[in-house]
């Protein structure tokens, strides 16, 4: 398929200059940036339509400000590390603690802050970096690469890889809040759909962590097998889980492997939907529970449950929970690689 990349500049961070690329080919406009790897806009066309379903920034120093992680790239290890800490390869490797008593996305280690090297490929983006333990926290050099793919009519792809030099962790995502009515409201009339039995349990009143368990999602309101409205999940505070979370912040295993389908996320009022398909063991999904008055593209004010977050990766915090830890691991000669596909569809 036919793409066509063009770029702008967007200003510098710590002395490297930062672009705005557009990648384009049928259905999708996506902007994306070396700074951080973020999708700044991915816009569906079609049908006499055009629609923004990303938030985010005008400018590169408002995504430097903030720490909503609007459309970043997370890694080296995505969500929660219990108290920033984990053992590798013999030692203690600790991060910054920036989650209450935890690290999140690796907090300014984190691959969302930070400009990549970059080169246009004929349907799309290459990021890459060779990051020393002085830039990750963690043992050795990791090198990484990221690209940003549009592969079918509607179909933005992301391709993931990694090798290190010493043993290390991780699990890399992306942290774009979708949102299917082009930015003008909350999510809470959106439906959701997940393919999966099972969620993470959560403990700590404040700041909840995974504790390596899985329960079934049935007679819960996380049971996303069945098309869902947000609002009435996140709405449920009589549940543990919900109440702790401040809404939906949580990961779900989905069974199999390869490339599968995970979530299927529609709004009826706009009549778009959209297909998350990965071959990674599970998702997060994160309904903005934190956001309030954030000033967006074009002035517009986000608030809570203005989003919604679709982030493949691996268990969170897994790194520190025996059952989960192989899956996160990264050895020297190993390489660790992964995909995702959004695919949109108006109806």
């Amino acid at each position: 398929m036919a793409v066509k990349v063009t770029r702008q500049p967007w200003g510098s961070a710590e002395g490297e200059a930062v672009w705005l690329f557009d990648l384009e080919a049928e259905g999708l406009r996506a902007s994306v940036s070396n700074y951080g790897g973020v999708i700044q806009s991915l816009r569906v066309l079609g049908e006499g339509r055009d629609m923004d379903v990303v938030l985010g920034y005008d400018t590169l120093e408002e995504y430097r400000r903030s720490d909503t992680f609007f459309g970043a790239m997370i890694g080296p290890l995505a969500d929660r590390v219990a108290g920033g800490t984990c053992t590798l390869d013999g030692r203690t490797a600790r991060l910054p603690l920036n989650a209450g008593p935890d690290a999140s996305h690796c907090g300014d280690r984190g691959f969302h802050c930070r400009a990549w090297s970059w080169r246009e490929e004929a349907d799309g983006l290459c990021l890459f970096a060779d990051l020393d333990e002085a830039a990750t926290g963690l043992p050795g050099v990791l090198s990484v690469r990221l690209r940003y793919r549009l592969i079918a009519p509607y179909t933005l792809r992301l391709e993931y890889a990694a090798e290190c030099t010493r043993q290390t962790a991780v699990s890399l995502t992306n942290h774009s809040y979708f949102t299917l009515n082009g930015g003008r409201g909350d999510c809470r009339d959106h439906r959701l759909t997940l393919r999966t039995e099972r969620f993470a349990e959560t403990e700590r009143e404040s700041d909840p962590i995974c504790t390596g368990r899985t329960l079934p999602v049935a007679g819960t309101p996380l049971d996303f097998r069945e098309a869902t409205r947000i609002g009435d999940a996140v709405d449920r505070r009589d549940f543990s889980e919900i109440a702790r979370a401040g809404g939906v912040d949580h990961y779900f295993p989905v069974a199999g492997a390869g490339l599968r389908e995970f979530a299927l996320l529609r709004c009826e009022e706009s009549g778009l939907s959209l297909r998350c398909r990965s071959d990674a063991p599970g998702l997060l999904v994160y309904t903005a529970n934190g956001l309030e008055a954030e000033r967006g593209k074009g002035g517009a004010i986000y608030g809570r449950n203005w989003g919604v977050c679709l982030e493949t990766e691996r268990f969170p915090n897994g790194v520190n929970l025996p059952d989960w830890r192989g899956g996160v691991l990264l050895e020297p000669g190993e390489r660790f690689t992964s995909a995702t596909e959004f695919e949109f569809c108006w109806e």
